[in-house]
């Protein structure tokens, strides 16, 4: 099966600034597409072009094998959902989710019908007489979602849906969104800047930085074998130290002539790294357990922090050599203050190793 969504080669500058930089993505048929990044990487605009309310300077969008780059906003059809409602106070639930079917001069048995159909999907059933006010922050996103399914769509785009909502909500509304999503079976790319709900609700992700599309993939995927220095550091927790590339696929990190100044791992590299040059890599906190400080191949450290998160806990150490590394342990493993070694924990995933900026600039 073909894909449903195509964007080719897409570019955006305002002024002088580039947003976007060749953005060239495929979406399949049905499939949640989670545009995630920093704030001013981008995902917003691409959003909005894809929706029709900017033009790309370059590039072309294809919907069902229909390009579609140049054609207004309403000529799309396609679903929207805001990151404000815009919901209309004086109407009812059902007046809300009938709203665009009026402005599109439905008549009104067939809207009252659609709505009808419309309201279980998000599970909102029973409420098409309620005032919007009357209902609580995740209810009105689920009813600015019927709305935006309420003209059978063929492609649904969510732009931050979940940020207006209070902490406690979001989790909740997220699952209640991402159901009726998959209920309805609609194509949807949906953007935020919250690594737990990309990876909640998307099929794939779509990692952006600074206009670049850094990686495409499943969340697991980006978090086990990031592409870029810049993946590894932003999908998940992950420290950083320098070393030095001693032979293929082994990295020597600090001093190993003075104990616990450093150790030689395995790493896995990604990118281009001679033997001899500088290398950066990217530890995930479960990669590493906390030992005693004289064990061979070690680094040895101060424990500055205890994290306890329930399941895990997290402990920030800072290491003789320089650096600090965020590593998983038993809640009794250590205490503030211990003298502890670091070793890399040979059960989880290969440890990344990518190319020093400064040796890419040289």
């Amino acid at each position: 099966m073909p894909p449903f969504l195509i964007l080719k080669r897409l570019q955006k500058s305002f002024a002088d600034h580039m947003v976007l930089r060749e953005i060239s993505l495929e979406v399949e048929p049905g499939e949640v597409l989670v545009l995630l990044g920093p704030s001013g990487s981008g995902k917003t605009t691409l959003l909005r072009i894809i929706a029709g309310f900017e033009q790309p300077d370059e590039g072309q969008i294809l919907v069902s094998d229909e390009e579609v780059t140049a054609l207004p906003p309403e000529k799309r059809n396609f679903g929207m959902v805001f990151q404000h409602y815009a919901l209309f106070p004086h109407l009812t639930v059902a007046g809300n989710v009938a709203f665009g079917l009026e402005s599109r001069g439905v008549p009104r048995e067939q809207r009252l019908s659609r709505v009808a159909e419309v309201l279980p999907l998000v599970d909102l059933e029973g409420f098409e007489d309620r005032r919007v006010q009357e209902i609580s922050g995740g209810q009105q996103q689920r009813v600015a979602l019927a709305r935006a399914l309420a003209p059978d769509p063929r492609l649904m785009l969510l732009d931050e849906p979940l940020s207006n909502l209070d902490p406690s909500l979001r989790e909740r509304t997220r699952r209640e969104l991402k159901n009726a999503i998959r209920r309805v079976g609609i194509t949807a790319v949906w953007v935020t800047h919250e690594q737990e709900e990309a990876f909640d609700v998307g099929d794939r992700v779509a990692l952006l930085n600074e206009g670049r599309l850094e990686q495409v993939g499943s969340p697991e995927a980006l978090y086990l074998d990031p592409q870029s220095l810049f993946v590894a550091g932003f999908v998940g927790r992950a420290s950083t130290l320098k070393g030095t590339l001693v032979a293929e696929g082994r990295v020597r990190l600090g001093d190993e002539r003075f104990v616990g100044q450093g150790a030689t791992w395995p790493v896995q590299m990604v990118g281009e790294v001679e033997v001899g040059q500088e290398a950066v890599i990217s530890l995930r906190p479960e990669g590493l357990e906390l030992v005693e400080a004289e064990r061979p191949d070690t680094l040895v450290g101060e424990i500055l922090e205890r994290q306890y998160r329930g399941e895990v806990t997290y402990y920030r150490v800072s290491l003789e050599m320089g650096g600090e590394l965020l590593v998983v342990g038993e809640s009794d493993k250590a205490s503030t203050g211990a003298k502890v070694g670091v070793a890399l924990r040979q059960s989880e995933p290969a440890v990344r190793a990518f190319p020093s900026p400064e040796e890419e600039s040289v």
